[in-house]
């Protein structure tokens, strides 16, 4: 990694944008303007703060310049890990992202000069700019449309994986809008269940009955493993996590991770990670180290977690965590052509890491968990803002939706394309292949390592 920070602005897009630009042939969206709006009716409720930070956030990660019109207000307590104003707070996170952008705020609308306007509830904006789109968010819910705003109850609620949503919503259609992709190619209009990941929700399903969710492994802390615990935060999860990665932030994750900036250049990422949670009600340790050190110096029966987080995808690290026996295990990853998926792999219920990425695993490799693992040749992936963050979320919302007492409501599979309307989400229940390694890792090797953990109930055998 090259250890100074870039001193030119050229400099810094030409690696900060890198990932982005393999998604897209397109630039234009180097050049566009943007509004970031907030109702100021709405300013003050958490709802609409959390989505006004998102989404501020990840218009930052290519958006280059952005004015925001927002009434200076608190940031609410729960938020509160930086700036106690939401402005300053949002000003300093885009500031932190990209320190060559031009970001500016606002007490009142801008004349008509900006491309795209993005608007936290309210409708004013939109004569500001050439472009429109408006988002909500309650619980759960989060709303999305290209004309007018949608009503979505606008009741306080302390369930922030909706407001989430509603941000990766937005700013994914300003993207799109900042390409000038034809109409059809835009998100659809409508409210998202991310309770259901469905685009017609169904009733209330009521607070969430826990925030604990226990102890927690994430092996990692790249865009994907960054973004989960930015959302972690966001969402107030209770708990322990233990975060592994032994690689480094470098300007090329720039574009995608919402925890990643200037200040925290070049140092350990799972030490940056560890130290964004710091002052929330998740407790984190961070290893600088990769899952097979890890694994070699310890005992599988040492490792007490309750669910472990298998996001990254190099070195091996599928495999090698399959073969030692995992309890549940929730992840996501984002794809090459826009798409965002998500597993969820409950032992003796569901497929595991072994069925649901075969080409990664051979059958030589499944024999021991702490042997050497070959390091593969260095996959380059192209990468979104808003994928990453909302791949983020989806292991968030999974960990939330483990709390309740019921069965799982959705599949343990989900993929959604962010390339066209987002109107169809694949869901399906993968069920394991004839002869996994996973058929061989019955009862008792899960009530040697994986009895005590919070899921067991959920297990089938």
């Amino acid at each position: 990694m090259n250890c100074r920070f870039p001193s030119a602005a050229d400099e810094f897009y030409a690696l900060r944008d890198e990932r982005t630009d393999r998604c897209t042939r397109l630039r234009r969206y180097q050049q566009v303007t943007c509004i970031l709006y907030l109702s100021p009716s709405l300013a003050e409720t958490k709802a609409a703060q959390v989505t006004f930070l998102a989404a501020a956030n990840l218009l930052s990660r290519w958006c280059r310049q952005v004015t925001l019109v927002a009434p200076r207000v608190p940031l609410n307590p729960d938020l509160n890990y930086g700036s106690c104003d939401l402005v300053e707070s949002a000003l300093d996170q885009m500031a932190d992202a990209d320190s060559f952008g031009s970001f500016s705020h606002q007490s009142r609308l801008p004349s008509a000069d900006h491309a795209i306007a993005l608007c936290v509830g309210g409708a004013d904006a939109a004569r500001s700019a050439a472009q429109a789109v408006f988002v909500n968010a309650t619980g759960w819910l989060a709303s999305v449309s290209k004309k007018r705003p949608i009503p979505i109850s606008n009741a306080e609620n302390s369930n922030s994986i909706g407001a989430i949503a509603a941000a990766c919503l937005g700013v994914a259609q300003a993207f799109k809008m900042a390409l000038g992709m034809p109409a059809d190619k835009l998100i659809r209009d409508g409210v998202f269940d991310m309770f259901r990941l469905d685009w017609t929700p169904a009733p209330d399903v009521g607070p969430i009955p826990s925030t604990n969710v226990g102890r927690l492994l994430l092996v990692g802390a790249g865009a994907v493993g960054s973004s989960a615990v930015y959302c972690m935060r966001m969402a107030g999860l209770k708990g322990q996590i233990t975060i592994l990665d032994g690689d480094s932030v470098d300007i090329t994750n720039l574009n995608r991770s919402p925890i990643f900036g200037r200040q925290t250049y070049g140092f350990a990422k799972s030490v940056v990670a560890a130290e964004h949670l710091a002052g929330s009600a998740l407790q984190a340790t961070a290893h600088g180290l990769w899952w097979e050190q890890y694994i070699t110096e310890r005992d599988r029966s040492t490792l007490q977690f309750d669910v472990w987080l298998p996001l990254a995808n190099e070195r091996g690290v599928r495999w090698s965590m399959q073969n030692s026996v995992p309890p549940a295990m929730v992840h996501a990853s984002t794809t090459s052509n826009w798409g965002v998926n998500y597993g969820r792999h409950l032992p003796g219920a569901d497929d595991c890491l072994a069925d649901r990425f075969p080409n990664q695993v051979r059958s030589s490799d499944l024999a021991c968990a702490s042997g050497t693992v070959v390091e593969q040749e260095e996959q380059i992936d192209a990468a979104l803002p808003f994928c990453s963050l909302f791949a983020g979320l989806l292991v968030t919302a999974e960990l939330l939706r483990l709390q309740q007492p019921i069965e799982p409501p959705v599949p343990n599979f989900a993929l959604i394309d962010w390339y066209g309307t987002a109107e169809t989400v694949q869901k399906w229940d993968k069920q394991p292949r004839s002869g996994c390694i996973c058929r061989k890792q019955d009862q008792q090797f899960h009530e040697m390592f994986n009895k005590g953990t919070k899921h067991w109930s959920k297990f089938r055998f």
